[in-house]
């Protein structure tokens, strides 16, 4: 019997919250999958703070007015996701809801509550009090920082939720990508694209004895990926996608590399991306590596999975 996938997905009642429901719920098999949606209450407005702190008593009518409206607004939103599960061929015994009083912090309670028993924690690009000019929000940003013990999705404005693009460089962090697509994303139909982006070598004088050494390593370090990705495209199949719709592909990036891989998602019709917090040039002093950190807001209109 095939394990059943466990998906906690953050809900506040923005958009980006409900695109990643949304997401999750087409993306996954409904026979397989158990999603918890998870609200974090937050404390009073900064208004009623205000009032607090000025008046002799706590205003209770308008603490407690406040209260209903957020308690009704919440469920409302939780009411309309699971209703998108549904839709989705989801049983009502397969959501879960879980509201809970913030006590660390709205990052650091998810974070916790990440910890019990599931497979992949999503969230929405943007909460509701972020601007809506930035690609990653506070709460995103701060949950991608400290996650490191299952995938974190990002998921932007309403992906398509079929095919997958891994970005894969060889690294152990590559092959951490396949895995996690091996476990958690295999159905009939889905298309995997393992993507290789390399950077141009550029040189004043190509016949120059150093630049020849430069292209020689490189050529190498290709064929090397290019056996790799062998071993990953066996990996997939053998996890249940199938021979004919797993494919790679190698392209030249003249600028970025994160960009050569947006792009090749995009003309490949992947909705979803799947990179390694570190590739081979690992800088450890920091949570994700560069061209991760460029691709998540490179891919802003994807759901980007950093594992």
């Amino acid at each position: 019997m095939t394990p059943e996938i466990k998906i906690l997905i953050a809900v506040d009642g923005s958009k980006g919250s409900m695109d990643a429901v949304q997401y999750a719920g087409r993306f996954h098999d409904p026979q397989k999958t158990r999603i918890t949606l998870i609200h974090i209450l937050t404390e009073l407005p900064e208004a009623l703070e205000d009032l607090k702190t000025l008046a002799s008593e706590t205003p209770a009518a308008e603490t407690n007015r406040w209260q209903a409206q957020m308690k009704a607004g919440i469920e409302k939103h939780l009411s309309d996701a699971a209703r998108v599960l549904q839709d989705a061929g989801y049983k009502k015994n397969a959501i879960a809801f879980k509201i809970q009083q913030r006590g660390k912090g709205v990052a650091k309670d998810i974070i916790d509550e990440s910890q019990k028993g599931y497979d992949v924690l999503c969230i929405g690009r943007r909460g509701l009090n972020d601007p809506h000019d930035i690609l990653v929000g506070a709460t995103a940003y701060r949950v991608l920082s400290e996650v490191r013990h299952l995938p974190v999705v990002v998921v932007g404005d309403q992906p398509d939720s079929n095919h997958v693009l891994i970005g894969f460089d060889g690294s152990d962090n590559a092959f951490k990508g396949v895995d996690c697509a091996c476990l958690l994303m295999p159905r009939p139909g889905r298309r995997v694209v393992l993507c290789h982006a390399f950077q141009a070598l550029f040189a004043e004088d190509p016949d120059t004895p150093s630049s020849g050494q430069d292209k020689a390593l490189i050529d190498k370090g290709r064929h090397r990926v290019k056996d790799l990705m062998e071993e990953a495209k066996k990996r997939l199949t053998d996890a249940g996608f199938e021979p004919g719709l797993v494919a790679s592909e190698m392209v030249e990036s003249l600028v970025s590399r994160a960009v050569s891989i947006a792009r090749t998602a995009e003309s490949s019709g992947c909705g979803t991306i799947i990179i390694g917090r570190r590739g081979l040039s690992l800088v450890k002093d920091f949570m994700m590596g560069r061209v991760t950190m460029k691709l998540l807001h490179r891919a802003h209109k994807m759901a980007v999975w950093i594992v």
